[in-house]
């Protein structure tokens, strides 16, 4: 990465099929073998990636019974590759069921945010986490939310202010929706100066229409790269040091939101 402070992100698109968990597995580890090859330091992979997006009974089962599989091959494509993998899963602890992220450090213990804010059906089958999470990989520190969550711009902006300079969004959005997707997530990089990259999955689940366009987006809201409609990845080389800029500094098209920031009047 250098002293310039840059890191590769990498955003995997795809279809998880609700019916055929084992391919949805060794579709992701093909996206993730890609982009080891392009260099990346980080691959963001959709929400429930590993089951397709769902909550019925048959959803949920696969799921469950795909958990250990998917981290032990997640831990070893992480550790063999010196790559962070971070990706959208349901989470069993103990009797509790959460619609979580995955968060495979190089060697290290997987760790999981929970889906705080839940969507529509998702109430019925998970119980919501109660604690946002960040973590630091190589001198970079990157947030993370869910989905859904994008609409609650509170999460962004605590995340950001305890020092995120990057937001991974792990997506399965309703094409139908797709207007908030679009604005939402620009709007979240924008106001908190920082990069926001998410992986969406495409085509259809059981429930609905889903959008695609995963996108990496930049502290100016420009999409630095995108999938469009249909499976792939895309990948982008993010200058950290724009973070510090587009907070802080009011010159040019930078907006200096931090630095103005009226604290006094939310606490």
């Amino acid at each position: 990465m250098g002293k310039e402070k840059r890191i590769r992100i990498g955003v995997v698109q795809f279809n998880s099929k609700t019916d055929e968990p084992g391919e949805n597995l060794e579709k992701a580890v093909n996206y993730i073998e890609n982009l080891v090859e392009e260099e990346v330091d980080l691959v963001l992979l959709p929400e429930m990636f590993n089951s397709g997006y769902g909550t019925d009974e048959v959803v949920i089962k696969n799921a469950i019974e795909m958990q250990e599989e998917t981290i032990e091959t997640l831990s070893a494509l992480s550790d063999y590759n010196d790559v962070v993998i971070v990706g959208g899963m349901v989470n069993k602890a103990g009797e509790d069921l959460y619609n979580s992220s995955v968060i495979m450090l190089p060697y290290n213990e997987p760790v999981y945010y929970n889906k705080t804010h839940l969507f529509r059906n998702e109430k019925n089958v998970f119980k919501p986490g109660n604690a946002l999470k960040s973590f630091d990989f190589a001198g970079v520190k990157f947030g993370i939310l869910m989905c859904y969550e994008i609409g609650f711009p509170e999460i962004s902006r605590k995340l950001s202010r305890e020092g995120a300079q990057v937001l991974l969004v792990p997506f399965a959005f309703g094409k139908e929706r797709r207007e908030i997707y679009e604005i939402a997530t620009r709007a979240r990089a924008i106001e908190n100066g920082c990069f926001l990259a998410a992986a969406s999955q495409s085509g259809r689940c059981p429930s609905m229409e889903l959008v695609g366009e995963s996108r990496i987006v930049s502290p100016s809201g420009e999409i630095i790269c995108d999938c469009g409609k249909g499976e792939g990845f895309c990948l982008a080389d993010l200058d950290i040091h724009q973070v510090e800029r587009y907070r802080y500094k009011e010159s040019g098209n930078s907006h200096g939101y931090f630095a103005n920031l009226r604290e006094d009047l939310y606490r």
